[in-house]
C-alpha cells in the first residue's frame, strides 16, 4: 500500500510518542498478560503506570482479565487491549 498519513493537517513522517495507532489485527504479544501488553515497553511495576493500566482495563470493560493471556480473549477483547495500549501515552 502507498499513501500519506495526515494528523491535524500535517503529514506524519515518522512514529512519535505523542501519536497512537492500532493495527486492524490486534497484534498482541502472546507471552504477555493483558496488563503487560497494555504497558508494552513501559515498566509495569511503577505505581503510576500500574494505576493507569488498571484504569484503562476498566475503560475497555475487561475488569478481571488483567492477568489473562491473549489466547484466552475473544477477537473483540484483544482489539480493546490494543486500543488501551495505544491510549496509554495519551496520544493526540
Amino acid at each position: 500500500y502507498k499513501g500519506n498519513i495526515y494528523l491535524d493537517g500535517s503529514e506524519v513522517k515518522a512514529p512519535s510518542i505523542d501519536k497512537g495507532f492500532i493495527f486492524q489485527e490486534p497484534r498482541l504479544f502472546p507471552w504477555m498478560t493483558v496488563e503487560k501488553n497494555i504497558a508494552a515497553d513501559l515498566p509495569i511495576n511503577k505505581v503510576e503506570i500500574k494505576k493507569e493500566v488498571e484504569r484503562l482495563i476498566q475503560l475497555i470493560r475487561l475488569d478481571g482479565f488483567g492477568t489473562s493471556y491473549p489466547k484466552e480473549l475473544s477477537g473483540g477483547m484483544a482489539q480493546r487491549v490494543a486500543i488501551a495500549r495505544a491510549l496509554l501515552r495519551n496520544p493526540k
